[in-house]
């Protein structure tokens, strides 16, 4: 038996329609509600089926996940389905389009309607209909022409899942940090203009009508802003003629040892072309464990970026994490993290997000934790320890900033 084999459609009331500025949401009955959301391409992401939460990412991947609340801390459970699985659910998505067509056409679904102007029939069934040709094999064949656009985008900050990711650089040009492998296996480049300008006409086709979910845009991958202004500009001005909707609304993350080197007149320039608000791996605010971490920054400089970038008119996103650096550093870590924050004086628009550390038992940091005596902290006690930075970032952020727990395993795009 199929593992989503519980999601088939057989309603027992008419199908409920969303049709949203952004998306297609499809709810059916059959006791408990099923959900299925839809981009206005008819692509499918997401779905509330069985008691369970499955989003499908871009390149066909279809995550299912829920939380265990049994414990001190919730355990948070989450695979991505194999082959068989994932056709389920995604066909599932496809019938229950179907169905709302039926319902549509024999005026028994329910219509709500927030798209611009009333409520119109046919404009319902297009959606309707691209929702229910977005099956298994059609879904296949997308990943695949998303996998002809995108290199894979391994990380985003959680405001900014719902961006339109527009890669002007590949990978990451330190990637040395001991604690990170998402670019490991994947050397860094700067994409040339002439390739950059068809990555944009490539995003624009791939999308489509399916644009609309999109907030903004992410200049990545993660060191899109080390390129110098002369050759930054011109991508963001192609960017803007290409995708003038998004231009307006511009991140990125920003790494300290190269974004320290741009003066107040690059940064007000960058603001002035859309780029609203920076992400800024802070990480830690001990210098001795950010040496331990191989990430050739301190505290002062991280402090000083921030300063800048705000003073520029930018809102910052700092990123800090929990049980990095084991047992060895917990006390001074929480400390030092905490009176960084402090001295950023993060206000309004800005954000502080604390990330769960999941010590890996291979690799750069395995081997230096080794080497050093450092004992990984337990899953309960990094989610203490998520705890304490949190209650801790409560006095030490200005008024209008806003913090929240960054769980990285909950990334897909």
């Amino acid at each position: 038996m199929p593992e989503c084999e519980e999601t088939r459609v057989r309603t027992t009331r008419p199908p409920r329609v969303a049709c949203k500025r952004e998306s297609l949401v499809i709810t059916v009955f059959d006791g408990a509600e099923a959900i299925y959301t839809f981009d206005h391409a008819g692509r499918f992401l997401s779905a509330w089926a069985g008691y369970r939460l499955y989003r499908r990412a871009l390149d066909g991947r279809v995550m299912r996940k829920h939380t265990d609340r049994a414990g001190r801390h919730p355990r948070r459970n989450r695979i991505f389905l194999d082959g068989e699985a994932r056709a389920a659910i995604t066909d599932a998505a496809a019938r229950s389009a179907e169905e709302a067509l039926d319902a549509l056409h024999d005026g028994t679904a329910e219509i709500v309607w927030s798209l611009p102007g009333d409520p119109d029939a046919g404009r319902a069934a297009e959606h309707l209909e691209a929702a229910a040709r977005f099956d298994a094999r059609a879904a296949d064949a997308d990943a695949l022409r998303y996998a002809a656009v995108y290199a894979p985008v391994p990380i985003l900050p959680p405001d900014r899942y719902r961006s339109l990711v527009v890669q002007v650089t590949e990978g990451c040009h330190w990637n040395r940090c001991t604690f990170c492998s998402f670019y490991r296996a994947r050397p860094f480049r700067i994409k040339p203009l002439d390739e950059y300008a068809a990555h944009l006409d490539g995003i624009r086709a791939f999308f489509g009508p399916g644009l609309t979910l999109r907030r903004g845009a992410f200049l990545g991958d993660a060191n899109a802003l080390l390129l110098p202004a002369a050759d930054l500009v011109p991508r963001i001005e192609l960017l803007a003629r290409a995708l003038p909707e998004h231009a307006g609304d511009l991140a990125a993350f920003i790494d300290v040892f190269t974004g320290g080197r741009r003066d107040h007149r690059e940064l007000a320039a960058l603001r002035a072309r859309g780029l609203r608000r920076i992400y800024l791996g802070l990480e830690s605010g001990d210098d001795g464990l950010l040496e331990f971490l191989n990430k050739p920054q301190s505290a002062a400089e991280a402090i000083g970026l921030a300063h800048a970038a705000r003073d520029a008119g930018m809102a910052v996103g700092i990123i800090v994490m929990a049980g990095i650096g084991g047992d060895a550093f917990w006390p001074r870590h929480v400390e030092a993290t905490l009176a960084a924050i402090r001295a950023m004086e993060l206000g309004a628009g800005d954000l502080l997000y604390v990330s769960a550390f999941s010590a890996p038992q291979t690799g750069p940091y395995a081997e230096r934790a080794g080497a050093a005596g450092v004992k990984p902290l337990t899953e309960d006690e990094v989610w203490d320890q998520v705890d304490e930075l949190v209650a801790g970032s409560k006095t030490a952020l200005g008024p209008g900033a806003r913090v929240a727990r960054y769980d990285i395993e909950e990334f897909i795009y």
